[in-house]
C-alpha cells in the first residue's frame, strides 16, 4: 500500500512539474540554442550568427571569383599580384569587422572541359580558404540562370527556365550539384543563391515572349524555377539558407498582366503593393526574401513607385523590410549603392534637378559624394534590412581602373566611403543586435 502510495505521490508530482513546465512554455516559450557551427541561419523573418540575430550592411565582392581564377591560370586583367590583392580585400574587410560578401561564383567553360575542371576547383577551394582565414561568409551566386547553359546546348533561354527536363537545365544542374555537394559543410557559405536578377527578364517581351531575339520566361515561369531550384538545392543541402537574388522592374505586375492579356496597357509604373506581389510570388519558395534596390535611381528610370496621389515616388525600403517580413523572411538587399552620374545629354534633365549629385567618388565631386553616400546609408538604417551588401568594394579589373563612373569603393582609393558604410554597419548592429562585430579603427563620425 505504501509503495502504491508513493508511486502515485511520484506521479503525481511528476504531473504537476509537467503542467507547470508546459504552462511556462505557452506563456514564455525558450527556443533551445543550437550547438554553434557557425553557420549562418535563419529563423523566422531573423538571420541568426552564433544563435544570436544578425545584421549587417556589408559588400559585393562580385569578382573575387573571377580573380582567383585568373591568378589560377596565369591570365592577365587583374594587374601583376591577382591572389594576392583578392587576399588583402578579404584582410582589410576582416580588419575592419565585415563577415560577409557576396560573390558571383558561376561555371565558365573551364568547368566543363575535363582537363581544366580540376584547377576551376582548386581556384574555388583557394577562395573559400581564404575567406576561412578571415572569417568572411559568402553569399554564393551560383548563376543557375545564365544564358549561356541554353546557348551551349542549342537551347532557347526558355528551355532553360521554362522546362525541368531540358539539356541546358541538367547541365546547369550538373555545376549547382558539384558546388553544393562540395561546400555543404563548410560556414564558408552564408546562402546559397540562384542567380543574378532572373526577375528583371519577366514578361519584357510581351505577348510575343520575345526581346533581343531571345524567348522570355514569365513571373509565372520564373516563380516556378525558383520553386523547382530550391527543392533541388534542398535536396542536397539542408544547412544554409536559400536566396533568389532577384532585382526588380518598377513595371513588373503590369507587364505580367499585360502578357497574361489580363490588361492593355505593357509598361506602367507599379503602385508599391503590385511591386510587392509580383516579387513576392517569385520569393515564395525560398528562404530569405531579396531584392536589388539602387538609392535615387530616377536617373535609370528604376526603383520608383506610383504613389496613392497618381504621382511617382522613390520606393521605400521600409516596406520591402515589411513586406518580407510578412512573408515570414528576411529581408537581404543583395544589391544597393548610391551611383555616380555623368553629365551627358542624355542626363541634363537629372542634373538640372539634382545639383547635389556627383560625377564620381573621386577628384572635386568628392565630398558631394560622401554626402550622398551618408543619406543613402541613412535609408538602410531606417529600414532595417536584414542583411545588405552594397555595389561593391573594390575591383581589381584593369577594365574599371580608369572610368570616372565606377562604383566601387577602395579603403586606399576612397577610404572615407569604406568607412562611412563600416560606421553604419556598427551603427545597424548597436540598434538591432546591442553589440556590433566592428572593430575599434572604424570612426566615431555620425555616432
Amino acid at each position: 500500500m505504501n509503495k502504491q502510495w508513493n508511486i502515485m505521490n511520484r506521479w503525481l508530482l511528476s504531473a504537476a512539474v509537467l503542467a507547470t513546465f508546459t504552462a511556462c512554455q505557452r506563456t514564455a516559450p525558450i527556443a533551445p540554442m543550437p550547438e554553434d557551427d557557425g553557420f549562418l541561419k535563419k529563423d523566422g523573418p531573423v538571420l541568426m550568427l552564433h544563435g544570436k540575430p544578425f545584421y549587417e550592411i556589408s559588400f559585393n565582392r562580385f569578382d573575387l571569383f573571377w580573380q582567383m581564377l585568373a591568378a589560377e591560370f596565369g591570365r592577365g586583367g587583374y594587374g601583376p599580384h591577382p591572389a594576392a590583392s583578392a587576399e588583402k580585400a578579404l584582410k582589410d574587410l576582416n580588419g575592419l569587422g565585415f563577415k560577409t560578401l557576396r560573390v558571383f561564383c558561376t561555371s565558365s567553360p573551364d568547368y566543363f572541359d575535363p582537363v581544366k575542371r580540376p584547377r576551376f576547383l582548386a581556384a574555388m577551394d583557394r577562395m573559400l580558404d581564404l575567406c576561412d582565414k578571415y572569417d568572411i561568409r559568402l553569399v554564393f551566386c551560383l548563376g543557375n540562370c545564365e544564358p549561356h547553359y541554353a546557348t551551349e546546348c542549342g537551347e532557347e533561354f526558355t528551355d532553360l527556365i521554362c522546362r525541368e527536363e531540358s539539356a541546358s537545365r541538367r547541365k546547369m544542374r550538373q555545376y549547382v550539384k558539384e558546388m553544393v555537394l562540395r561546400y555543404r559543410n563548410r560556414r564558408t557559405i552564408a546562402m546559397w543563391e540562384h542567380g543574378n536578377e532572373l526577375l528583371l527578364k519577366a514578361d519584357i517581351g510581351g505577348r510575343s515572349r520575345e526581346w533581343n531575339k531571345m524567348k522570355i520566361p514569365t513571373l509565372e515561369e520564373i516563380a516556378r524555377f525558383h520553386t523547382q531550384e530550391a527543392a533541388f538545392i534542398r535536396s542536397l543541402d539542408t544547412g544554409h539558407p536559400i536566396t533568389t537574388g532577384d532585382s526588380y522592374r518598377n513595371g513588373l505586375w503590369t507587364l505580367f498582366q499585360f502578357g497574361q492579356g489580363k490588361s492593355e496597357t505593357m509598361w506602367a509604373v507599379d503602385t508599391m503593393a503590385d511591386i510587392g506581389r509580383a516579387v513576392a510570388m517569385a520569393q515564395k519558395p525560398v528562404d530569405v526574401f531579396c531584392i536589388h534596390n539602387y538609392y535615387h535611381s530616377f536617373a535609370y528610370g528604376c526603383h520608383e513607385v506610383k504613389g496613392p496621389d497618381g504621382k511617382l515616388a522613390a520606393v521605400n525600403l521600409g516596406d520591402w523590410t515589411r513586406i518580407a517580413h510578412a512573408e515570414g523572411k528576411p529581408l537581404y538587399i543583395g544589391e544597393y549603392s548610391a551611383m555616380p552620374v555623368a553629365r551627358t545629354e542624355a542626363q541634363k534633365k537629372f542634373w538640372a534637378e539634382n545639383p547635389e549629385w556627383f560625377e564620381s567618388y573621386e577628384g572635386p565631386d568628392r565630398e558631394k559624394a560622401e554626402k550622398v553616400v551618408q543619406i543613402a546609408l541613412e535609408q538602410i538604417l531606417a529600414a532595417k534590412p536584414n542583411l545588405t551588401h552594397w555595389w561593391c568594394y573594390q575591383s581589381d579589373r584593369d577594365m574599371d581602373q580608369k572610368n570616372p563612373q565606377r562604383f566601387d569603393i577602395d579603403l586606399e582609393r576612397t577610404p572615407e566611403l569604406v568607412r562611412l558604410v563600416a560606421d553604419a554597419n556598427r551603427r545597424l548592429q548597436m540598434a538591432t543586435m546591442g553589440f556590433s562585430y566592428m572593430k575599434t579603427n572604424v570612426s566615431e563620425k555620425g555616432k
